[in-house]
């Protein structure tokens, strides 16, 4: 009697942990008959069927790529290990090991581990690399070809001199690039250690600090900037970092806006803290809206260029906000412009 409870607690505790495990635990026997399957194997399978004990594989489970692999198992009799794609699943990608069982019952056991977190990160990745590479290489090409004609024999003086100045011109954009992407790296490097220097800091100090130090960086004195922050509001942040992400957006808002009629940035307190960045211009697509913040994209490209941008730094903005609990979105027509919105709850 002590032995059959002691064996029913074993097998309560082994459904126990079975049906709590991230990945899909699936038992089949030489006849492709399922023998046992936990809930992730349900979920990452898409079986509808409520109890599939007792089927064939070919009947539960639709998807072709884990049949085949079921039928390169169990006709190898050998371990296999591979990536496979589950369409039917919302097209998610799964590592599957399968191994043989050895026992009073023959069979095979395979596990299934849910991989598509990591198999975007690796497409981010790879684009990510193929972005910079073009990126870095466009500048350092056109760098190379006025040099290179520079170099030529009864060059004009003048002309001379204009490729000197569209080489100098390229060596900044590309020494732009290599700054954002620092930039980049750091904020992420942080957001991995989790090591944010956040201290309670007034955001209208914040503020003004970064329109004092982007005008002086870009040399524009000039252009108008409204500020509606009341001198009381605090909150916990990073103010280097902060005042990174309010100078990126007011380098927007002066790119693509019209300068005549300068920025406008309000804070307001709410249920949460929402700051805007407010430019007059020629409208955001709204196809374009939720991609405008993705590394290296611009709506047009050319114009972009000329404007010295990087296609960097609303990406850093939006990482920046992240890192402070926050959130950025944007509005965008001919009657109010474009409005960048940022919300950190307080």
């Amino acid at each position: 009697m002590a032995k059959h409870l002691k064996r029913n607690k074993t097998e309560e505790d082994t459904n126990f942990v079975l049906s709590n495990m991230t990945e899909g635990v699936l038992v089949v026997d030489n006849q492709k008959t399922i023998l046992m399957i936990n809930k992730s194997g349900l979920t990452y399978l898409n079986i509808m069927t409520k109890n599939p004990i007792g089927l064939k594989i070919d009947k539960a489970i639709k998807d072709e790529n884990f049949q085949s692999y079921i039928n390169e198992l169990i006709e190898s009799n050998t371990a296999q290990k591979k990536e496979i794609r589950i369409k039917k699943n919302m097209d998610r990608f799964f590592l599957v090991n399968g191994t043989i069982l050895q026992g009073p019952q023959s069979g095979y056991l395979v596990v299934l581990s849910d991989i598509t977190k990591l198999k975007q990160l690796e497409k981010i990745r790879q684009d990510f690399v193929a972005n910079v590479s073009h990126e870095l290489k466009t500048p350092i090409t056109s760098i190379v070809g006025f040099l290179e004609t520079v170099q030529q024999k009864g060059l004009p003086k003048d002309k001379r001199k204009s490729f000197l100045k569209k080489a100098l011109k390229n060596s900044n954009r590309l020494n732009s690039i290599i700054d954002d992407l620092l930039w980049l790296s750091k904020i992420e490097s942080m957001e991995d250690n989790d090591s944010f220097d956040l201290t309670n800091q007034s955001l209208n100090d914040i503020i003004h600090g970064a329109v004092n130090d982007f005008q002086t960086l870009m040399g524009k004195e000039d252009f108008f900037v409204e500020i509606k922050c009341d001198s009381s509001i605090h909150l916990n942040a990073d103010e280097q970092l902060l005042r990174e992400a309010f100078i990126n957006l007011l380098d927007n808002a002066i790119k693509y806006g019209d300068p005549d009629q300068g920025i406008s940035i309000t804070v307001e307190m709410k249920s949460s803290l929402i700051i805007q960045f407010q430019n007059y211009g020629e409208p955001i697509p709204a196809k374009y809206k939720d991609r405008i913040f993705h590394r290296f994209y611009r709506i047009d490209k050319s114009r972009s260029r000329r404007q010295g941008g990087t296609g960097l730094g609303l990406a850093i903005v939006k990482h920046i906000i992240f890192v402070h609990g926050g959130d950025i979105s944007v509005q965008s027509n001919y009657e109010i412009g474009t409005v960048f919105t940022i919300d950190i709850p307080i």
